[in-house]
C-alpha cells in the first residue's frame, strides 16, 4: 500500500516538472479581428436582413438554430428574398446547447449578415459574431446605427506584425454600407 502510494507521488512529481519544462514550449492562440475587408473578401453574400422566426433542429448530433430572414437588401451577392441561417446551438424541448460566439436572433431583428455556405451546403454566418452586425434604430430620431457582435469581446490580440482592428460600435448605417461597398470595390487581397 505504501510503495502504490509512493509511486503515485512520484509519477505526479515526474508529471509536475514535465508540465514545468514544456510550457515554454507551448504555444498560446489568440484572436485576431478580421478587418471589414478579410470580413467582406470571405462572405459568399453580405446581406441586410430582418429576422422572421427561429426553429430549432437536431442535426449530425447537435442543436441547431434555424432563423428564417426576409432579406430587405443584397449588398454582395445575390440571395433569395428569405434565406435559413444555421447557426449551432439552441433550445430543443428540455435541452439548452449555448456555443459561445454563435449569435441568436429575436424575430423582428434587423442585421447586415456576411454569410457562407456551410458544408452541407446550408447558410450560416461568416465568423459568426464577426460577421454578424445588429441594427437599432433611434427612437427619437429613427437613425440606424450599427454595431458589431464581437463589440461585447473586451479585446482581440493582433499578431504582432499587424495593426490593431477595433469592432465596429454605434456606427450610422449610411457611412457602414459605405465602408463595405468601399472594400468590395478594391482589390482582392488589398488592405
Amino acid at each position: 500500500m505504501i510503495m502504490k502510494a509512493l509511486d503515485a507521488s512520484i509519477f505526479a512529481a515526474v508529471c509536475g516538472i514535465f508540465l514545468l519544462l514544456v510550457a515554454p514550449l507551448a504555444r498560446s492562440t489568440t484572436l485576431a479581428q478580421l478587418s471589414l475587408k478579410q470580413l467582406a473578401d470571405s462572405a459568399h453574400a453580405i446581406v441586410r436582413a430582418e429576422a422572421i422566426a427561429n426553429v430549432p433542429v437536431w442535426h449530425d448530433g447537435e442543436i441547431w438554430t434555424i432563423t428564417t430572414f426576409r432579406i430587405e437588401e443584397n449588398w454582395k451577392g445575390h440571395a433569395s428574398p428569405q434565406i435559413q441561417v444555421w447557426m449551432i446551438g439552441g433550445h430543443a424541448g428540455r435541452i439548452t446547447s449555448y456555443v459561445a460566439g454563435a449569435p441568436r436572433f429575436h424575430p423582428g431583428e434587423e442585421a447586415i449578415l456576411f454569410l457562407e455556405p456551410t458544408r452541407d451546403g446550408e447558410i450560416s454566418i461568416t465568423a459568426w459574431g464577426e460577421g454578424t452586425f445588429r441594427i437599432r434604430h433611434n427612437a427619437r430620431t429613427g437613425e440606424a446605427r450599427v454595431t458589431q457582435d464581437s463589440a461585447a469581446i473586451p479585446e482581440f490580440a493582433p499578431p504582432a506584425s499587424a495593426s490593431h482592428v477595433d469592432a465596429i460600435r454605434n456606427w450610422p448605417l449610411a457611412t457602414f454600407k459605405q465602408r463595405i461597398l468601399q472594400s468590395l470595390a478594391e482589390p482582392r487581397g488589398a488592405k
